[in-house]
């Protein structure tokens, strides 16, 4: 799924300070991985994991969950 709708109900607005997300998801490989981003909203989260995407090696709409990390 994309990180909109994996995210959905678990991002929230920072106003004005990040969050740190624990992203899910599977590479191209086929094997699970797993990252930490920051973020404000939606909208940042979104962003930086469409320009990260390359990096991990996997596309888009390959996130398997969103947490917030405590």
């Amino acid at each position: 799924m994309t990180i909109r709708e994996a995210g959905k109900g678990i991002v929230k607005k920072g106003y004005g300070y990040l969050n740190t997300y624990r992203i899910g998801f599977t590479n191209k490989n086929g094997e699970s991985d797993e990252t930490e981003l920051d973020a404000e909203d939606m909208n940042d989260l979104a962003k930086l994991w469409s320009s990260l995407c390359s990096e991990f090696n996997c596309k888009a709409n390959s996130v398997t969950y969103v947490e917030v990390k405590r």
